[in-house]
């Protein structure tokens, strides 16, 4: 239960941002391995500190999330729901008067 809801409306990914050209990753070691879970991981925390420090208690996103991401938002008290439709996302914002959030570097 979610008490006092302060919505944060995602409209963007919950994950880190894709190569726009297609390339590929070589990762031929543990210590490589490591290193981009690692990256991934510090990612996931700045973005969610970005909507913790927005004040949201509650994220709602219209794409999806992976594990990752599902785990770090419910260990950091911030309960989630993924794939949202537009439409539900639009009537959301309407009904609350939360901000519709495209571009995580909006918040």
């Amino acid at each position: 239960t979610v008490k006092d809801a302060k919505i944060c409306l995602l409209t963007c990914a919950f994950e880190p941002p894709k190569m726009k050209s297609k390339h590929d990753v070589v990762i031929k070691n543990v210590e490589e391995y490591n290193e981009l879970a690692d990256a991934e991981h510090t990612f996931f925390t700045e973005m969610i500190a970005k909507v913790k420090d927005s004040g949201a208690n509650l994220v709602l996103c219209q794409w999806g999330f992976d594990d990752e991401a599902n785990h770090l938002l419910l260990a950091n008290d911030l309960p989630s729901v993924r794939w949202v439709g537009g439409v539900e996302i639009e009537l959301i914002s309407i009904a609350t008067g939360a901000k519709i959030v495209p571009r995580f570097d909006d918040l």
